[in-house]
């Protein structure tokens, strides 16, 4: 086994002990225990920025990558009406979501080889894993492969890096006491985000049409996380360190800490590019090759 290989099957190992240890411990994401929490909010208002998608394309099909943590992601489309299968690399956790009901079709999916024909899904949606896969290029092109109309990523995104953005890495260096911490995880894996610049050239390379971008900020604070909203210290909190965030944003100070990329593969429609803009997407024309 060559080095590469050795160090993409470690990568795996260490995904599926993961979900086997969710499961063991009964770990149910905020979404299912407590609707009402910090936590669920903030990942609520990451998954509304899909609504556009999906109130213009109600009829569509979807597909979750990397949806370990109890096919959270799934349960939000599923309960915005739409049609979807949840995947992991393991159904360690999937099966209990099937099993008490949060979602009903799950598949066990590596991302850099998913098991089914060119265009099956009309979205592919990967939100928060993309950026632990060993190999995130192979599983992007895999995405692009199965995708009839768009792959939507919501990751870590890669700016610029900022003046304070470099302040907060220093931050968490000292704090922790270790180097590169902002580029790998404690589990090995490197932290890959998300480019706009990377990833508009990989769908011009392709011929592809449309790219759109919404950058944004998280505030997670492990005390607030369970506090309800809206009225809790801890929502206060959390909603002040976004909002703080986002004005030293705005300012050209720091870079966004995320980002919804949607990569689309056909020519975007007005009214879908329109919802786009609507909440807060950049939407961009990418160049066509004069010589196809």
């Amino acid at each position: 086994m060559s080095g590469n290989d050795s160090h993409t099957k470690g990568s795996y190992d260490r995904h599926s002990e993961h979900e086997a240890q969710m499961v063991e411990q009964g770990q149910l994401p905020s979404c299912y225990t407590m609707p009402n929490s910090v936590d669920a909010w903030r990942h609520r208002r990451m998954h509304n920025l899909l609504l556009p998608l999906i109130r213009e394309t109600p009829n569509a099909t979807w597909l979750t990558i990397g949806d370990g943590n109890y096919a959270s992601d799934a349960y939000f489309l599923c309960q915005e009406g739409a049609d979807v299968i949840a995947s992991s690399l393991t159904v360690a956790s999937l099966q209990t979501a099937k099993e008490l009901g949060y979602v009903s079709r799950i598949a066990s999916v590596n991302a850099e080889m998913i098991e089914y024909p060119d265009d099956s899904f009309d979205f592919v949606l990967c939100k928060e894993s993309y950026h632990h896969f060993p190999r995130p290029a192979i599983a992007y092109y895999e995405m692009l492969r199965v995708a009839r109309e768009a792959v939507i990523l919501i990751e870590p995104y890669e700016g610029n890096g900022r003046v304070l953005s470099w302040m907060k890495v220093l931050i968490k260096r000292f704090i922790r006491g270790t180097k590169n911490i902002e580029q790998f995880e404690h589990t090995g894996n490197f932290i890959y985000r998300i480019s706009q610049r990377e990833t508009e050239k990989m769908l011009t390379a392709l011929n592809y049409c449309n790219l759109a971008i919404r950058r944004f900020n998280d505030c997670y604070l492990s005390w607030a996380s369970t506090k309800n909203r809206p009225r809790s210290w801890g929502f206060c909190v959390t909603f002040a360190g976004v909002a703080f965030q986002d004005i030293l944003c705005n300012l050209g100070l720091l870079d966004h800490g995320l980002a919804a990329i949607i990569s689309f593969k056909r020519p975007l429609k007005q009214e879908i590019r329109k919802g786009l803009k609507d909440v807060g997407f950049k939407v961009i024309d990418l160049p066509r090759n004069p010589y196809l």
